[in-house]
C-alpha cells in the first residue's frame, strides 16, 4: 500500500467507491433474510456505518488530490 504520499487519485477513488459498494451491499443484508435478531440488525447497521465513513474519507481525499491535479497520475503544481 503507498504511503499518503504516494496516492494517486484515481487509488483513492477506487478505495473510496469500493468501501461505498460495501456499505450499501451490507445495508441491504439487513433485509435479505428474514429471522435476525435486533443484535445481528445492530451490527450489521454499525458496519455499514463504518464502511460509510471510510468511504467518505477516501473520497475527500481523492477530493484534495484531484483539486491539486493528482487526476492522470502526476503530482499537481
Amino acid at each position: 500500500m503507498p504511503g499518503p504520499d504516494e496516492l494517486t487519485w484515481d487509488e483513492a477513488m477506487d478505495r473510496g467507491l469500493a468501501a461505498l459498494v460495501d456499505s450499501e451491499r451490507l445495508y441491504e443484508d439487513i433485509n435479505a433474510s428474514e429471522g435476525r435478531s435486533n443484535l445481528d440488525i445492530e451490527k450489521h447497521l454499525r458496519r455499514s456505518e463504518v464502511r460509510a465513513a471510510q468511504a467518505k474519507a477516501w473520497l475527500m481525499l481523492a477530493g484534495e488530490l484531484g483539486s491539486q491535479g493528482e487526476r492522470y497520475g502526476h503530482r499537481g503544481t
